[in-house]
């Protein structure tokens, strides 16, 4: 199930509209100056559930390079 609409926008605004990554292939570390731009709401715990709790903004990039990327929930 995908996140919900409501909660991506909490997510943005939580985020501050940057990039929380902490993966080091992107280099963006959570300090991404340009924004978010091609992002997608990452789920810390793959089976979690869908909260700002478990919820992380990252670059599409980062996103397709974890490990839980693709993997039914």
């Amino acid at each position: 199930m995908a996140v919900s609409e409501e909660t991506r926008r909490a997510l943005y605004k939580r985020a501050g509209g940057r990039y929380e990554c902490e993966m080091t292939v992107c280099g963006h570390r959570g300090q991404c100056t340009n924004g978010l731009f091609k992002w997608e709401a990452h789920h810390r715990i793959a089976t979690g559930p869908d909260t700002l709790g478990n919820l992380v903004a990252m670059c599409d990039g980062c996103h397709k390079n974890t490990r839980t990327y693709g993997q039914p929930r």
